[in-house]
């Protein structure tokens, strides 16, 4: 009895193997959201945009950095970039209350706004597309 056990270790050990091989490749379609922030009210916008792209794209494979500029007059200047494309850029001020529709229309207009330039990437890097006028 004892032998059969460990005859099925290996067995076991390479389903999990396996399984973590298929687990890494799924992470790799993933997008993250990167957290580039300094101040509480710049981490407390990237918790609530991370939570909503997660919550309203789920599967996109696309990567965003938040990065934050503070400022002592104004609050903190928050950068949304793609690939070091500047997608959005605006004034985060101290007593600014993001709530979630606006935190939700933002990450919505940032997702649409990847997804289009990496269309227009693709279609200009493409020779047989490119004459076309994209």
């Amino acid at each position: 009895m004892c032998g059969l056990r460990l005859a099925w270790v290996p067995f076991m050990c390479s389903l999990l193997a396996l399984s973590g091989i298929a687990a890494a490749l799924n992470e790799k379609d993933m997008g993250v959201v990167v957290d580039q922030t300094i101040t509480p009210i710049g981490k407390r916008f990237y918790q609530q945009f991370a939570y909503q792209r997660h919550y309203l794209f789920p599967d996109s494979p696309f990567s965003i950095s938040i990065y934050e500029q503070p400022s002592a007059r104004s609050g903190s200047i928050i950068t949304v970039k793609s690939d070091d494309t500047t997608l959005e850029r605006f004034v985060l001020s101290f007593a600014s209350n993001w709530e979630d529709a606006r935190v939700q229309q933002m990450v919505q207009s940032i997702e649409f706004r990847v997804r289009r330039m990496k269309v227009l990437d693709t279609l200009v890097g493409n020779p047989d597309l490119a004459k076309d006028g994209y």
